[in-house]
């Protein structure tokens, strides 16, 4: 079983032990009788192609890893025969489908496109639905599923589409334009290192993805040897001078600087190797390997003093540049400057211009004032008659709290009255005569009719309503005179 069959097998969400047997099968005879399992056992089998080739897991007739391009056949067929289930029929009908549905396309017309995959021709359109009836009515035939001799080179485009996503988010730390300027090289190393994978991008890999960074995103441009990344700002058609002597310059530095860490090793090494020969008192060995020393060492410091020429020169390049972008901001500037300046005028045209505000201000302050005087002729009170309300106010206040205060007055007067009846029925009840309590001496005949007279007599309305107080405290004397009420 190959890795690319495995890795396939292992995809547990997608390749159910029950769905293996359909997905192997000659499916296409469900176009038309189950149109929904059909296309989803061709969008499965797009799906996991596409996943294991981001994985670098299919591998090209010449031995090389394929990430963003597919190479369909025997080849394939062989990757993907398991000795179960066999060969998967239907794999060229996955292939056509994802065709039409431009998920796959051909390798050399995409290459030789000069118009970008996600335009459309106006003529697509009406084509599509031609095919379709004809394809309905029996009158076209799609490529059969059975023909695995067929041989095509495609172009995987949600590969591409992720992969260059995340190149130019790796991209996006480099500002100047030296930074942004590499060999076809230098940015396969860059790529590999976004991608997180080892080595470089294989040719046909790095060959699609600049032709669809530069035609399709329009991020960069490139002449197949140098590559530059340009802004959103930026109007740049082709690789300069400029751009190809930056990026030979980097790449002699990038070379040196291997040479460098190369002869450091070899330092490294030889001074290893004489203290060892030193240790078994090898002195052939030992002054040989001190001579290879001294020879790296020698060449370590032409290297490094060309290297720092070499940087030097770099950033000599890296100044003008900067100086480059700040001149031509400034003079852009200056346009804009010029073209605002022309608009305003001259001085005399700004003073004329703030005169003749002034004397629209002082127009409308003028119109506000006749405005306010107006209104307030308009809006004339007589304060005599307000002050009438007023009085008239306090008035209707002043009587609403006098009958407020002669109806608590009467009330006050009920409620001593009821006092004074309750507290004269209780005297009259423990009254008992001389005859019936022998105990209780009998009263002068003078002394009892008068008290029975006190008890009895009640006092006038007019005494009671002048001084209830007094009614009441002349009551309660009496009450304690009565020899029965003490008892």
């Amino acid at each position: 079983m190959s890795d690319l069959l495995q890795y396939i097998l292992s995809q547990q969400d997608q390749f159910r032990r029950a769905r293996i047997p359909s997905l192997f099968s000659d499916f296409t005879v469900q176009r038309h009788t189950n149109p929904d399992g059909y296309y989803a056992n061709v969008n499965i089998w797009e799906e996991v192609l596409c996943r294991a080739a981001r994985a670098g897991l299919v591998v090209g007739r010449d031995g090389t890893v394929q990430r963003l391009s597919l190479e369909t056949g025997p080849h394939l067929l062989q990757k993907l025969e398991s000795s179960r289930w066999g060969r998967p029929l239907a794999i060229n009908a996955v292939i056509d489908e994802a065709i039409a549905r431009r998920q796959m396309l051909s390798y050399h017309a995409f290459l030789a496109s000069p118009h970008s995959i996600y335009s459309r021709s106006w003529t697509e359109l009406p084509w599509r639905f031609v095919a379709w009836g004809l394809e309905h009515m029996g009158l076209r035939q799609t490529v059969s599923s059975t023909d695995i001799r067929q041989t095509r080179e495609l172009v995987l485009i949600p590969n591409l589409e992720k992969v260059a996503g995340r190149i130019l988010t790796h991209l996006e730390k480099y500002n100047s334009q030296i930074d942004r300027t590499f060999t076809t090289a230098m940015f396969s190393r860059e790529a590999a290192a976004a991608l997180e994978i080892d080595g470089d991008l294989a040719d046909k890999d790095l060959t699609v993805l600049l032709k669809y960074l530069s035609r399709d995103r329009q991020v960069l441009v490139t002449d197949g040897k140098v590559v530059r990344i340009i802004r959103s700002t930026e109007v740049v058609t082709q690789i300069s001078k400029e751009d190809r002597a930056i990026a030979s310059l980097k790449s002699l530095i990038e070379d040196i600087g291997r040479h460098v860490h190369a002869l450091e090793a070899q330092i490294a090494s030889s001074r290893e190797k004489s203290q060892k020969a030193v240790e078994t008192k090898n002195r052939p060995s030992a002054l040989a390997a001190l001579r290879s020393k001294k020879s790296a060492e020698s060449v370590l410091a032409q290297r490094m003093d060309t290297l720092f020429q070499l940087e030097q020169v770099l950033g000599s390049i890296q100044q003008a540049s900067d100086q480059v972008a700040m001149i031509r901001v400034m003079k852009d500037s200056a346009g804009v400057l010029r073209g605002l300046n022309a608009e305003v005028g001259s001085a005399l045209d700004v003073e004329n211009a703030l005169e003749g505000l002034k004397e629209e201000m002082g127009s409308v302050e003028d119109i506000g004032s006749v405005i306010s005087e107006a209104g307030q002729e308009i809006n004339v009170v007589d304060e005599n008659e307000i002050d009438e309300e007023f009085d008239a106010l306090l008035r209707q206040k002043e009587k609403a709290e006098e009958e407020e205060a002669v109806e608590s007055t009467k009330q006050r007067l009920a409620d001593l009255q009821t006092e004074d009846n309750i507290e004269t029925e209780g005297a009259k009840k423990p009254t008992l005569s001389t005859d019936e309590n022998p105990t209780i001496p009998r009263a002068t005949s003078g002394s009892a009719p008068k008290e029975h007279s006190a008890l009895e007599t009640t006092p006038p309305e007019g005494e009671k309503a002048s001084s209830p107080d007094s009614s009441r405290a002349g009551h309660h004397g009496r009450e304690s005179d009565h020899p029965i009420l003490e008892s």
